[in-house]
């Protein structure tokens, strides 16, 4: 297994320096440490097991965009123990990479099959990276953990990233570009992205480039109010196939969305170059006090009207609930809430699994208590930060 030496004592020809140097992306700062954001790294390693809860690539991406958040070292044994095939995949190895080029950590065990990885954050040293991760791997998922631990450092980041831009068992890329992108502005993380061609399985080749702006703290939100909707926006696309695909996706899922009571307010069609056929769908509302979106991707043998359907399906019963995040984007955006000053309360569609282990790994990095209160079809979401914490709050999952 390959180790990353601090970045002031990089000598070898890893890909990643390799691709950032020859592009000139590859642009340094001076070593600085943002004490009001977080300590030096600790000598002594949070322990993270990675199967526990879902037991997939979510524990390793909360832990070690917890550990560069807080200066924390961590070391995370049987990632994806549970899964088919264990271990890291490409996404994994590409977002620790990142964070250990960017912030001149040092990361052992960033190899794919790899099932145990350790990792001591540093100080910020590259302000612009390059990275191909030479696969249809997710970039939708690599920007899960490289946006919160950059922008909650106080740092700025310009990243361009080669992979998948809408592939399986993850956000597709509209879904992050127009709902959690949103989601995470209201709790003071911003960034920008925009894609150039998109990626499908097998062969990738998206182009997205991410610009991630400093953040000074974590806002706490009071989003518990109930709100059916009735209202949403619908974009179908597809790549290297007939533009028919995407109109198809579309008129399903107006059709489902129509006989549920929701207005279509904008159904939008596009035709794009890509490496590999692929579509997607996206059927979303972003207003205020509302981030709610479901997306569907197209498969070989799948009609379009049916990759529509499902997602306008899944949509109409997040709109039926009132809530205010979807699960998806609530996966995201409340284990950062423990970082807030002060309590949050969000009501969300269900508790899945990700959360719970989103959550869990939360409280062991920052002491913050949270509890469900199930609430006429949904469930309200109570987090705690450590500091003002009370007794009538607990972990009850």
């Amino acid at each position: 297994m390959e180790g990353l030496e601090p970045a002031h004592q990089k000598t070898d020809s890893h890909p990643l320096s390799i691709s950032a140097a020859r592009s000139g992306l590859f642009k340094t700062a001076r070593p600085r440490v943002n004490q009001d954001r977080f300590s030096r790294p600790s000598v002594d390693a949070i322990e993270v097991d990675g199967s526990q809860g879902e037991g997939g690539g979510q524990t390793l991406r909360t832990a070690v965009a917890f550990s560069v958040i807080l200066g924390r070292a961590v070391r995370v044994d049987r990632i994806r123990a549970g899964r088919e095939t264990p271990g890291l995949k490409r996404q994994h190895v590409s977002a620790l990479e990142v964070l250990a080029k960017v912030f001149g950590g040092r990361l052992e065990g960033a190899a794919e099959g790899s099932t145990t990885i350790s990792f001591v954050p540093g100080a910020q040293r590259v302000h612009e990276l390059r990275v191909d991760m030479g696969t249809a791997a997710s970039i939708t998922l690599v920007l899960q953990a490289v946006v919160p631990a950059v922008s909650l450092t106080g740092s700025r980041l310009k990243l361009h990233l080669v992979g998948g831009t809408d592939v399986p068992w993850s956000p597709s890329y509209d879904y992050l570009e127009r709902v959690a992108k949103e989601a995470y502005r209201t709790i003071g993380i911003n960034f920008d992205i925009t894609t150039s061609r998109r990626g499908y399985y097998p062969r990738g080749g998206g182009r997205v480039t991410a610009s991630i702006e400093p953040s000074s703290s974590v806002a706490p939100l009071d989003l518990s109010s109930k709100n059916p909707l009735k209202e949403a926006n619908i974009v179908s696309r597809c790549g290297s196939l007939p533009r028919h695909v995407a109109e198809r996706q579309l008129t399903s899922a107006i059709a489902v969305l129509n006989e549920a009571g929701i207005k279509v307010a904008r159904g939008e069609v596009s035709e794009e170059p890509s490496d590999s056929p692929g579509s997607s769908v996206l059927s979303s509302l972003v207003a205020p006090a509302v981030y709610v979106g479901s997306d569907g991707l197209g498969a070989r043998g799948t009609p379009a009207e049916d990759v529509g359907k499902d997602a306008a399906t899944r949509f109409a019963k997040i709109a039926k609930s009132g809530s205010a995040l979807d699960a998806n984007v609530a996966d995201m955006i409340l284990p950062l809430l423990s970082l807030a000053t002060s309590p949050s309360k969000v009501r969300i569609p269900e508790v899945t699994s990700h959360l719970k282990t989103g959550m869990e790994l939360a409280a062991q990095f920052t002491g913050c208590l949270w509890s469900t209160e199930a609430s006429d079809g949904s469930v309200i979401v109570t987090i705690m930060p450590k500091q003002g914490q009370s007794d009538s709050v607990g972990h009850n999952v």
